[in-house]
């Protein structure tokens, strides 16, 4: 399949896991990439009809294939994997903020970057990927309608409205 390779670099570069070895095994990475096209699926108005096994690690028909190649679906899956990703951080990093521990004259604390975290959340990959999904479903819009009349405000009086000039007043 072409898209695992390709979301595995764009996946590994966002998430800044490029050192070896690497912090996540491609099977962690390939896995959450599948879960992450699940809620892609959902929140995107997308053109093609996806179908995915999570067990299985497999997405069809391939959104990578160079005859129909799926950029946007590619780009959502991706940052929405790091955002998932980020968010496991920061409850992890949350479980552990204000760690104390003392054993007669050693202690350990740890504390003090959870804000950090926080601030990736708020402007990272999750702040990227709701505004692509966003200006994505805004700008294919399929099922648009606009009802357009003249502006009514609230002490409108019907009766200016008739044809005859005995009725107008």
């Amino acid at each position: 399949m072409y898209w695992e390779p390709e979301l595995l670099i764009m996946i590994r570069i966002l998430i800044n896991d490029l050192e070896t070895p690497a912090t996540y095994s491609d099977d962690r990475i390939t896995q959450l990439a599948v879960v992450s096209a699940r809620y892609v699926i959902m929140d995107a108005n997308l053109s093609v009809s996806y179908s995915l096994n999570i067990v299985a690690k497999t997405i069809s028909p391939d959104p990578a294939d160079p005859n129909s190649y799926d950029d946007i679906f590619l780009g959502l899956i991706a940052l929405k994997s790091a955002c998932l990703l980020d968010q496991s951080t920061f409850r992890t990093r949350a479980a552990l903020e204000g760690l104390s521990a003392r054993l007669g004259p050693a202690a350990l604390t740890v504390g003090g970057s959870l804000s950090g975290y926080k601030i990736i959340l708020e402007s990272g990959p999750c702040a990227l990927y709701d505004a692509l999904v966003f200006d994505y479903n805004v700008g294919n819009a399929t099922a648009v309608r606009a009802v357009l009349s003249p502006f009514v405000g609230n002490n409108f009086d019907p009766s200016g409205l008739s044809n005859s000039r005995d009725n107008r007043y």
